[in-house]
């Protein structure tokens, strides 16, 4: 691993909303404190640009979500993750127990955007249900968690899945409220992942190290 008098050397990263606001900043943070030579770049982007770029050789490593596996690419878990629905804040607060998932059904969704691990994971809880996402009657896709967050408190009646760590803000500040619902419990796990022809790089090797990844 170089250290500060070493040649720079660069690591580049692609994640995931949920992962390059929530959960990478610490841990780079961390990392250029002990080695500030190493040039990181961080590129946000939903889970399976981040995957194309990855078998592209245009990152050295990812961190995606949800449940899609590309060959061609190596997975290693990070951590888990838990996905809530949400919705506006009401007066009345939340709701006294889950709602019927028929109940849920008839809102309007505000969902991410194809590609992104949330929405994968939204789809492959509502499968053992016999539902589709076509077959719901009023959705709404953005591509960025602040963008669905933010038309939910705009408009009453609308409900969306995020990760719980995107949402800590908000629900402690009462701007959103956890809307449980019969028989969705959405774990899903966060992922590292890299190509399987190379072998990672010492400064990646050395910053999942860092993150806790056990190879």
């Amino acid at each position: 691993m170089p250290d500060s008098a070493a040649a720079p050397a660069a690591l580049r990263l692609g994640a995931s909303p949920t992962l390059a606001h929530h959960v990478l900043p610490r841990l780079l943070a961390d990392f250029r404190q002990r080695y500030p030579a190493v040039a990181v770049a961080l590129h946000p982007a939903n889970s399976a640009q981040v995957a194309r770029a990855l078998l592209r050789g245009e990152l050295d490593l990812g961190f995606v979500e949800g449940p899609e596996r590309l060959p061609g690419l190596h997975y290693q878990r990070l951590l888990f993750d838990e996905l809530v629905a949400v919705r506006g804040a009401t007066p009345g607060g939340p709701p006294p127990g889950p709602l019927p998932l028929a109940e849920a059904l008839a809102y309007t969704w505000v969902l991410r955007e194809p590609g992104s691990g949330t929405l994968a994971a939204v789809a492959a809880a509502l499968q053992p249900h016999g539902v589709a996402l076509a077959d719901l009657p009023h959705v709404c896709h953005f591509e960025d968690n602040e963008a669905v967050k933010t038309r939910l408190q705009a408009e009453p009646g609308t409900l969306g899945f995020l990760s719980r760590r995107a949402l800590v803000a908000e629900l402690l500040g009462g701007q959103l409220e956890e809307v449980p619902i019969q028989g969705l419990y959405l774990a899903r796990e966060l992922m590292t992942a890299w190509r399987t022809t190379e072998g990672l790089s010492p400064v990646a090797q050395q910053f999942m190290h860092e993150c806790g990844v056990i190879f």
